[in-house]
């Protein structure tokens, strides 16, 4: 028999039938499929109907409505009913009971995805990398918690819509709204939210990689939260590197070269602490798959709660679908995959990408939209597109300085406007600033960053 416990089930109902405040905690935690006696769902999606409508909840009511459904002896009849209130042992426990009725619900729905997963193995006709994912991911569903129907009243949403509003209201940053670190990129896109594609792309060496894992050092270090980093470019350790150069405001060709003095251990030991303790996860697999980087995401957001995927960068990745000489069509697939792990997750992904070479035969080299390489639909899947743009780059002899100029153009924005961002590019400690930060460390504070242009222009 699958798990189950008939008598939580009958206390969990009776406690709705008597007290308002338990009726209001059961149905925030509770689905009709949760419980297990048919005669119990049937009680308790009464019970929803009539609370969803403002009535009252009680036996009698509970009676009233079942017997107009024609109902009233599939839910056990009127003396079942009438008994649910005296199966409460403790109203005050209400919550408790509903968690071992949910704790049984969990089981019978592992029980099942194991069953229909050991089903398709007997069969020997799928692919075994298919299945694993197939499994992963009713497992995650079930942690999860996920509607797999995908359909959901309005009323549940516009609840969790008010309450967010609320919270950026009270002045807190919102479940949904990831902090970049750049406080005029998230005054434009309103932070990275949840579920959301957002593409940065730019030529080469114009620091896309940078400013991406700048992004997730923020995210993880400022924030808390979890971040994945698929880098298919750089290893590990220059990533880890990169993050010392940047956070401790080292030379990062000092990290390159061993040549570090006292001073410079000393900054490296102050961030270290901090480094250590984050969370943030990197995977330097060359050309992995959108599927692959969903299965390990999944385990990250069991184990960890995922907050952000940073992903450098697309065309290097593979698609499980090959298309042989068909690139186009393959970073299609890849854009198409990233959108639906972000969804999926409900975390947003950064994806870097490469620009073609139009805009440098450009007389005006700032990137747009027609330039993203490869494929048309990255544009249409994704949430967000910025592109990153330094003109001292294609300035002849020009000399590196401490702070240089750069753009971050967000060139399409699903929920917001388009503009420009300018932002101080620090060469030596592979580091982005947002020029409208009243902190920054001390080389970056001097006349230069007095010749740029205001830090946020709409467009």
């Amino acid at each position: 028999m699958p798990p189950s416990n008939a008598e939580a089930e009958r206390s969990v109902l009776g406690c709705c039938l008597i007290d308002n405040q338990a009726l209001a905690v059961v149905t925030s935690y509770l689905k009709t499929d949760d419980f297990y006696e048919p005669s119990h769902q049937l009680i308790y999606e009464t019970i929803l109907t009539l609370y969803m409508d403002n009535r009252a909840v009680d036996t009698l009511t509970i009676k009233d409505a079942l017997e107009s459904s024609g109902q009233l002896e599939r839910a056990g009849g009127w003396q079942y009913i009438e008994a649910l209130p005296n199966a409460v042992p403790f109203i005050t426990r209400a919550r408790e009971y509903a968690g071992i009725v949910r704790q049984k619900a969990v089981l019978r729905r592992l029980i099942q995805a194991v069953e229909s997963v050991r089903d398709l193995a007997y069969q020997d006709q799928e692919d075994p990398d298919e299945l694993l994912d197939l499994a992963s991911q009713k497992i995650y569903e079930i942690r999860e918690n996920h509607d797999v129907t995908g359909l959901e009243a309005l009323g549940d949403i516009m609840s969790r819509a008010v309450n967010e509003i609320a919270e950026l209201a009270e002045g807190k940053s919102g479940r949904r709204a990831v902090k970049t670190g750049y406080p005029s990129l998230d005054t434009l896109l309103g932070g990275l939210n949840r579920g959301t594609l957002n593409i940065l792309a730019a030529r080469p060496a114009m620091g896309k990689s940078a400013l991406a894992l700048n992004i997730a050092m923020h995210a993880a270090l400022d924030s808390g939260l979890t971040c994945a980093v698929f880098s298919l470019e750089m290893s590990k350790e220059e990533i880890a590197s990169r993050f010392l150069s940047a956070k401790a405001y080292v030379d990062s060709r000092k990290l390159k070269s061993g040549q570090v003095a006292g001073d410079d251990w000393d900054k490296l030991s102050e961030v270290l602490p901090q480094l250590y303790a984050s969370k943030i996860f990197i995977d330097d697999t060359a050309a992995t798959t959108p599927l692959t980087m969903l299965s390990s995401c999944r385990q990250l957001q069991i184990e960890h709660q995922l907050g952000l995927v940073v992903i450098d960068y697309m065309q290097l990745m593979s698609s499980q679908n090959n298309r042989g000489d068909n690139r186009q069509q393959e970073i299609s697939d890849i854009s198409r995959s990233l959108k639906l792990m972000a969804k999926e997750l409900d975390v947003p992904v950064i994806a870097l990408s490469q620009l073609s070479r139009a805009c440098e035969a450009r007389q005006d080299k700032h990137p747009v939209l027609s330039d993203l390489r490869d494929s048309g639909s990255i544009e249409q899947d994704a949430d967000s597109v910025m592109f990153l743009f330094r003109p001292d780059y294609y300035v002849q002899d020009h000399l590196p300085q401490e702070v240089e100029e750069a753009d971050l153009v967000v060139a399409k924005n699903r929920s917001g406007a388009t503009g420009t961002i300018k932002l101080g590019w620090m060469p030596s400690y592979t580091l982005f600033v947002d020029l409208s930060r009243q902190e920054a460390p001390d080389e970056y504070v001097g006349a230069q960053a007095q010749d740029f242009d205001a830090p946020y222009e709409l467009e």
